[in-house]
């Protein structure tokens, strides 16, 4: 080998060596539970969802903020289809016997029904449930027109904001959270107002997807609950447990909830994951139709001080 060869070779060396460097890394948004370093997970609907380095909480990577409230969760998204609702009061009974349903289920937790407040109440008809049972209700809805038909259809005193911003001097012995948390915009500031809004030895009630069903693990991220930019955050049992410890929160228990949805409701969520396929057409709006438990988790936890 000539020595110009050696020095030509020399410097090929030297620029391989070089360039991984001279590359800038990718840097993703921080988990907005830890604030920790996040690795990409996938795509969806041309959003990145990350994982979180440190806790493995899974998240949409964008800077949400009130406007993304004000924009998201605006009448279509109860009227309109897609992520949302294609009409949410068609499903009024049916949440209504939630509510009911999951007011029986704290009896075995608390003694007397005490004041409850609703969060992502929309028209309030889960909160009717509560009522029905016994409790003074609150329901929270950062929607205006929603909230506005509760008042008017229910007589139920529905404040119109988000959790993340709301203000108030009461303090309530249940706050109820039925599939609410994947779209707070900054849950850690989210669950501080919760410990601050519950009495002492108050509890929160939640019932969300869980990540870690079987569901999610075979359909990856074709799983039907990766919906950006509405669906956020995406919580398993136990991540959810272990980041409400952080706000003196503790489980007391926990299960999988029954459900169902209408039809029209079902075919509109069907559309926006898989398309306008054919069959779709052939269910029935009417029919009540069962939710896989397993992709749900509820679970109630505790202020302790």
């Amino acid at each position: 080998m000539t020595g110009e060869q050696i020095e030509e070779f020399t410097q090929a060396a030297v620029r391989i060596e070089v360039l991984p460097t001279m590359v800038e890394t990718k840097r993703f948004m921080n988990c907005p539970l830890c604030y920790s370093e996040s690795k990409w997970a996938f795509k969806v609907k041309g959003y990145n969802l990350l994982d979180c380095v440190e806790c493995g909480h899974r998240f949409v990577e964008l800077q949400a903020d009130e406007s993304h409230v004000a924009t998201v969760y605006d009448d279509p998204y109860f009227t309109g289809g897609g992520a949302g609702y294609s009409d949410y009061l068609i499903e009024a009974k049916m949440l209504r016997q939630r509510g009911a349903m999951y007011a029986k289920k704290l009896r075995r937790y608390t003694s007397i029904p005490g004041k409850c407040l609703d969060v992502g109440a929309a028209a309030g008809c889960i909160l009717q449930g509560f009522v029905d049972a016994g409790w003074r209700g609150v329901g929270l809805e950062p929607n205006e027109n929603m909230a506005q038909s509760g008042r008017e259809l229910f007589g139920l005193d529905i404040r119109q904001g988000s959790l993340e911003c709301f203000q108030t001097d009461e303090k309530f012995d249940l706050i109820v959270m039925i599939q609410v948390v994947a779209h707070l915009y900054d849950p850690r500031r989210a669950f501080e107002k919760v410990a601050g809004l519950l009495e002492e030895g108050g509890q929160l009630l939640i019932e969300t997807w869980n990540r870690d069903s079987l569901y999610a693990k075979l359909l990856g991220k074709y799983w039907h609950e990766y919906s950006p930019p509405s669906v956020l955050n995406f919580f398993s049992l136990r991540g959810l447990t272990k980041f409400l410890e952080n706000f003196d929160l503790e489980k007391i228990a926990h299960g999988r909830p029954a459900k169902k949805i209408s039809g029209t409701n079902a075919k509109s969520l069907l559309r926006y994951r898989i398309g306008d396929w054919f069959f779709l057409n052939f269910i029935p709006g009417q029919l009540h139709i069962p939710y896989p438990s397993e992709d749900l988790f509820w679970a109630l936890y505790q202020r302790n001080n």
